[in-house]
């Protein structure tokens, strides 16, 4: 399975960097070395702060991040897709953005092995690069095929030339907190505009799943997740809405929205606490008509 194959082989890479720091020349932003990968990935996950390492801008911290961080994701996305109906779904043809190692293409692969998957991650990171090429020669023999694209998403969303008709899912796992780590925040909105456009275009007689996973926090997020909503409905979207969230009186939660609140009746809204076994907040919406 991908996923064993993408661990194991940034285990041996991470390895084979010994105690050395992961560049020639360290980059680290204090012009020292903070003395070990956990440290640094501490200092992304909790920052921006001043004078240290706000993005996985180093070769080493990604095969780290890798070992620690795929399963988590990929078990999170396992839950989600219990959520939908299999047989409403012809093939998934998948938009993952800010994809890093793909763990969301792992629980696809292992939640649906008798279906065609098709996988198109997005990554600005150039960091990224041996990952992405690796996972791409593994998807050779496999039921899978897999395109790599380390463009910004922004500016891939102003081509208007772009055909985005063969979508059905867009997956994005904690990239609205990584883009207030690098104070991009302000382009949230941008990003749902763009989702909305490819959503537009959508796979036809098929379901349209959209899932969002991040940190649980307000302060990283969570609380612009119910706008894409707001814009969904705005745009005469008709679907079903879950959410997770560990704050029943959120941005989120259950007070705020009640057990299933539609805001203008087309979306169904629900609400849960996040359970065992999974991490962050989420929020999983399929699109099943428009209402023009």
């Amino acid at each position: 399975m991908l996923f064993d194959e993408v661990v194991d082989y940034s285990s041996q890479n991470y390895l084979s960097f010994g105690n050395r720091c992961g560049n020639v020349n360290c980059n680290h932003p204090s012009g020292n070395c903070s003395g070990n990968c956990a440290n640094c990935l501490r200092q992304v996950h909790f920052g921006p702060n001043p004078n240290e390492r706000v993005d996985y801008d180093c070769e080493k911290l990604i095969y780290k991040y890798v070992i620690d961080f795929t399963e988590r994701y990929k078990r999170n996305m396992q839950f989600f897709l219990s959520h939908i109906d299999t047989n409403a779904y012809p093939r998934f043809n998948i938009l993952s953005i800010g994809c890093g190692a793909a763990p969301d293409l792992m629980a696809f692969e292992e939640s649906f092995p008798r279906h065609s998957l098709f996988y198109s991650g997005f990554d600005r990171n150039p960091k990224w690069c041996d990952i992405h090429n690796f996972i791409e020669q593994y998807t050779e023999s496999q039921n899978i095929y897999a395109y790599f694209n380390r463009s910004d998403i922004f500016n891939v969303f102003l081509d208007a030339s772009l055909d985005w008709h063969n979508y059905n899912v867009i997956v994005v796992q904690y990239l609205i907190s990584h883009l207030y780590n690098t104070r991009q925040n302000h382009r949230i909105r941008e990003l749902y505009d763009g989702f909305i456009q490819i959503i537009s275009q959508g796979l036809l007689h098929s379901p349209f799943l959209i899932v969002i996973n991040d940190i649980d926090s307000y302060i990283k997020g969570r609380n612009l997740f119910h706008i894409f909503l707001n814009m969904l409905e705005d745009s005469g979207f008709v679907g079903t809405a879950f959410a997770y969230s560990s704050y029943p009186n959120g941005d989120l939660g259950k007070i705020r929205w009640g057990e299933s609140y539609r805001r203008l009746g087309q979306i169904d809204y629900n609400y849960r606490p996040t359970p065992y076994g999974m991490e962050g907040a989420a929020l999983i919406i399929e699109i099943t008509g428009r209402n023009i």
